[in-house]
């Protein structure tokens, strides 16, 4: 995935700064390392639920990390689109 692209639809299209955009994209690092891919998929959320390190989280953290799949899975359907 384009990080640059990323951040920038972030901020153009859910109207983030620029600092929660690049939050967002930090949190995308950290899921890739936990389900050690390099990329997220359609069935990222699934397996990021299942996974052991996920489970041991803060809810707040569990939260974060799913609204990021997310708006990773809904960035990478519109840009298919395009």
């Amino acid at each position: 995935m384009d990080s640059t692209k990323l951040v920038e639809w972030l901020i153009a299209e859910k109207q983030m700064s620029i600092r929660s955009a690049k939050d967002v994209l930090s949190r995308y690092c950290r899921i890739c390392r936990i389900l050690g891919v390099n990329s997220i998929n359609s069935t990222s959320l699934d397996e990021l639920q299942a996974n052991e390190q996920f489970k041991q989280s803060s809810i707040f953290i569990k939260s974060q990390l799913k609204r990021t799949v997310t708006l990773c899975q809904e960035f990478i359907s519109k840009s298919e689109k395009r």
